[in-house]
């Protein structure tokens, strides 16, 4: 795996070790960026599911902020600090490790009047398994998108549009066995309030070998999907 394009480009990822974890394709990844152009630039990024961290440091090389990343498997969690170790972005970049559902009151923070581009490419296996849990975690992101924000979702050629909500509303292509939906929030899009209710819950953060005390801190929440 390598960074596409912007200011590391060319710069090699390190891939995961477990045969569990699919990163995103180069061709997928370079399609998905194609499709942002230049949406990403200043924006918050948050990659949820990272795995490696390809999307989000993708994000960082063509000019995001910032980058957040979201993953439950702790030698992923490792494997993205080691990445943005390699690409110099250590001061740009936050792990937080644990269930993705659970931690979506911290994202919905996150994202509360800040421009961001959110990358949701969970195991296809989530799909089969919980068909309809990523579909609430976007009923309950979209309403608190700050405009000129972005959601990018993965999933595969078996999944049609009615996993996302409204789905007239989203930018839905297919590469292959793969199908990429982007969904934009514009100035004068006015989002409905979600009824998922927020839980409190335990998340962690994982600091980098070295990591300076004045990192930021993350306090336990969670949302009930």
């Amino acid at each position: 795996m390598r960074i596409i394009a912007g200011r590391r480009r060319g710069h090699k990822l390190e891939g995961p070790k477990n045969r569990s974890t699919r990163p995103t394709s180069d061709l997928i990844r370079e399609a998905i960026f194609n499709i942002l152009a230049d949406s990403v630039e200043g924006k918050l990024a948050i990659d949820l599911f990272a795995g490696t961290g390809a999307l989000g440091m993708e994000a960082l090389s063509r000019g995001a902020s910032r980058a957040r990343f979201f993953e439950q498997n702790r030698e992923n969690a490792a494997l993205i600090h080691r990445n943005l170790s390699t690409l110099r972005y250590e001061d740009l970049g936050i792990v937080y490790h644990g269930d993705v559902f659970r931690m979506s009151a911290r994202i919905a923070e996150l994202i509360d009047q800040t421009p961001a581009v959110i990358f949701i490419d969970p195991p296809y296996r989530e799909y089969e398994n919980h068909p309809g849990r990523v579909r609430k975690l976007l009923e309950a992101l979209i309403p608190r998108l700050a405009p000129g924000s972005a959601i990018v979702v993965e999933f595969d050629e078996f999944r049609d549009d009615t996993l996302l909500p409204n789905p007239e509303q989203w930018d839905v292509r297919r590469y292959g066995g793969t199908r990429i939906g982007v969904f934009r929030k514009f100035d004068d899009q006015a989002g409905s309030a979600s009824e998922t209710e927020f839980e409190n819950d335990e998340i962690e953060e994982i600091e980098a070998p070295g990591a300076n005390a004045s990192a930021e801190r993350v306090e336990p929440d969670r949302i009930g999907i």
